[in-house]
C-alpha cells in the first residue's frame, strides 16, 4: 500500500486530502483550509502543484477563495452570493515586481504596461524588490495568492536566479521578463538589444579615432542586460582588431573608485558607462580631476537623463524604448494568458545611439 501510494501523483494526493476531510465533515462549510505554504510544506510538493490542485476543487465548487482571506470550504457548491458579486465585478489581476520606480525609464516603462493592461481590462498590482532576491520571491508568492492571472518581473541584478520564477516557468504559469532574461532558462522576456546598443556606442567613440576605451558598471557582477552590454563592447573593439584589456574595465562601487582608475589609466581617452547613474559619476570624476570633456576625455552610456540639453555637457546616449518595452511586455503576457502553449521567445526591441557634446575626436 505504501508503495502505491508513492505513485500516486501529488496533485492526485492534495486533492484527495482536502476532499476527504470535507467529506468527513473533518471541515465544514466555511472552514479555512490550510494556506499553501502549509499544504506544500505538508506534502513536500511546490506552492505551484498545490495552486493547481486547489484551483481545480474551487472549480468544481467544493471549496472557494477570498482574496487576502485565504480559501474556505463550500459543500453547498459555491461561494457566498455577496463575493460571487464582488467577483464578478472586479478586474483580472496582474502582478508587475520591479526592483524600483525612481527614475524616468522605469517610470516610462510603467506607464506602457499601464496603458496596455488597462485598456484590455486588467488591473496591476505594483510591488517593489528593492533589489533583493528573498523579497522578489516573497512578492511573487503574495501575488499568487492574490489569484493574480499573470505576473510581470523586472529581475533583480545578479547571477542567482529566483526559484520561484524558474518553477512558474517550468509549470507553465504565464511570467514575463522584463529587461533581462536568466542565461539558460528559456523564458518569455521582453528586453533591449542591450549588446547591440553598447556595440553602437563602442564603435562610435572608435570612429572618432579612440585606442584606449574603458567599460565601467556597477551592477552586481553577472547581471544579464550588464554581461551583453559587455559583449557589444568587446565586440566592437574586436571588429576594429583593438585588444580587449582587462584592466579598461571597473566595477564601481562609489565615486572614488572612479577618481583612482583615471588616475592609475591616463592613456585612456574614452568611457563607456554602463547606464546614466554611472556616466554622471564619471562626469564628475573628471570635473574632480580637472579633465575636460570631450577634449581629453569622451563619455557615453546607456539612457537618458531628464532635460540632457540643459546640462553643460549634453551628453551622447544609448536610449532605450522604455514605454514600448512596457507595452510589449504587456502584450506578451496577455498572449501567453490567453495560450499558455505560447512559443517561448525573447523579444528585443532596437536602441538609438544619440550623439550630444559629451564626445569627440581625442587629441
Amino acid at each position: 500500500m505504501e508503495q502505491l501510494t508513492k505513485r500516486i501523483p501529488h496533485y492526485m494526493q492534495i486533492r484527495t486530502f482536502v476532499t476527504d476531510r470535507i467529506h468527513q465533515q473533518l471541515w465544514k462549510e466555511g472552514d479555512r483550509v490550510p494556506s499553501e505554504n502549509d499544504l506544500a510544506s505538508q506534502f513536500g510538493v511546490s506552492r505551484i502543484t498545490v495552486k493547481n490542485a486547489l484551483d481545480s476543487l474551487v472549480k468544481e465548487g467544493l471549496i472557494y477563495r477570498i482574496q487576502g482571506k485565504g480559501t474556505f470550504v463550500s459543500v453547498s457548491g459555491g461561494e457566498p452570493a455577496l463575493y460571487k458579486k464582488a467577483l464578478a465585478a472586479s478586474q483580472p489581476l496582474v502582478a508587475y515586481i520591479t526592483p524600483f520606480l525612481n527614475n524616468s525609464f522605469t517610470a516610462r516603462l510603467l506607464s506602457g504596461i499601464e496603458e496596455e493592461l488597462s485598456q484590455k481590462g486588467h488591473k496591476v498590482i505594483i510591488s517593489m524588490s528593492e533589489g533583493s532576491l528573498e523579497k522578489e520571491k516573497q512578492l511573487i508568492q503574495e501575488s499568487l495568492a492574490l489569484g493574480v492571472r499573470g505576473i510581470l518581473v523586472f529581475p533583480v541584478d545578479g547571477e542567482k536566479y529566483n526559484e520561484e520564477i524558474i518553477q512558474l516557468t517550468m509549470s507553465g504559469f504565464p511570467i514575463v521578463l522584463i529587461d533581462r532574461d536568466l542565461p539558460g532558462l528559456y523564458t518569455y522576456c521582453v528586453c533591449s538589444d542591450h549588446a547591440g546598443g553598447a556595440y553602437a556606442a563602442t564603435r562610435h567613440l572608435i570612429q572618432m579615432g579612440h585606442k584606449s576605451i574603458a567599460f565601467l558598471s556597477a551592477s552586481v557582477p553577472f547581471t544579464g542586460s550588464t554581461e551583453e552590454r559587455l559583449a557589444g563592447y568587446e565586440k566592437a573593439l574586436a571588429d576594429a582588431s583593438m585588444p580587449i584589456l582587462h584592466h579598461y574595465r571597473l566595477q564601481i562601487t562609489k565615486l572614488e573608485d572612479i577618481v583612482i582608475f583615471l588616475e592609475q589609466n591616463p592613456e585612456i581617452t574614452a568611457v563607456f558607462a554602463e547606464n546614466a547613474g554611472v556616466g554622471q559619476e564619471v562626469f564628475e570624476a573628471a570635473s574632480m580631476k580637472g579633465i575636460s570633456i570631450p577634449e581629453q576625455l569622451s563619455i557615453t552610456f546607456f539612457d537618458d537623463f531628464d532635460y540632457p540639453n540643459l546640462a553643460v555637457i549634453p551628453p551622447t546616449v544609448v536610449v532605450q524604448q522604455d514605454q514600448n518595452i512596457g507595452r510589449e511586455s504587456a502584450k506578451l503576457l496577455l498572449a501567453v494568458m490567453n495560450n499558455t502553449n505560447h512559443e517561448k521567445q525573447k523579444v528585443l526591441l532596437p536602441t538609438k545611439l544619440l550623439q550630444r557634446n559629451s564626445t569627440g575626436a581625442p587629441r
